[in-house]
């Protein structure tokens, strides 16, 4: 039995794809606490993108993004339409709300002070941010994920890990998770730095990069992008600890 084999498959029970389709699956291991290579850095890809991502949907709130003014709220004694699309602020207020109510979760779990945010609440949960600018949103979200990020190693060997993956990364219908706003609502992805490029084993170019998950491919990968060699399966967890580093 290798190393591989001897640790725990992923809690979300998730396998490599086989070319033989008589194959049986091969699980993932829990390399991550009790979750795989791919699962952790999904969810590392889904706390990186929130900050653009909510100052994004803050723009598009008052009417100055790149979306449609389709939803709009009726004011004023003539009834003219005020330029206020409801759609990005429910989504804005919904995912603010799932980020503080898991830090609640999960201060508890590690025995540590919850984070530090500005949030509005009923008298029974966390309903979303206050308002704020564009600017201003994307440097509390900034501060917000960056304390689940500091602590994202110890997350993902909670029993919760799983359900926090799931919310974060798809969510809901009600509560939509990281990746399905950032189809709705648009985000621009961050470009790969040049520093964190590795030399390719192939052809020896520095640029191996790691592919992050997004709405066409749910895996992390690592590949080179001058010759297409691509990682083995159970050596992505390593590259992308060193592209990541």
């Amino acid at each position: 039995m290798n190393d591989v084999e001897a640790i725990p498959p992923c809690a979300r029970g998730c396998t490599w794809p086989e070319h033989d389709e008589d194959a049986p699956p091969r699980l993932k291991p829990a390399t991550h606490g009790i979750l795989c290579a791919s699962c952790f850095y999904r969810v590392k890809h889904a706390l990186t993108l929130t900050p653009d991502l909510m100052a994004n949907m803050r723009a598009q709130v008052n009417g100055f993004g790149a979306a449609p003014l389709t939803d709009r709220v009726q004011g004023g004694g003539d009834g003219a339409p005020l330029p206020l699309r409801v759609g990005p602020l429910d989504a804005l207020d919904s995912l603010w709300a799932k980020l503080v109510t898991w830090g609640d979760a999960i201060a508890e779990a590690l025995g540590t002070a919850t984070p530090r945010v500005h949030a509005w609440r009923n008298l029974t949960e966390t309903q979303g941010t206050r308002p704020a600018t564009v600017e201003d949103t994307a440097r509390k979200a900034t501060a917000l994920t960056g304390w689940h990020l500091d602590r994202l190693d110890d997350i993902a060997a909670l029993p919760l890990a799983v359900a926090y993956h799931d919310d974060l990364a798809y969510g809901t219908d009600d509560a939509r998770g990281v990746f399905t706003l950032a189809a709705a609502y648009g985000i621009e992805p961050r470009p790969v730095k040049p520093a964190n490029k590795r030399e390719c084993p192939v052809c020896g170019e520095l640029d191996v990069f790691l592919k992050w998950p997004d709405k066409f491919d749910p895996d992390i990968a690592v590949l080179c992008g001058r010759c297409s060699w691509v990682a083995e399966p159970e050596l992505v967890g390593k590259y992308a600890k060193q592209l990541t580093a």
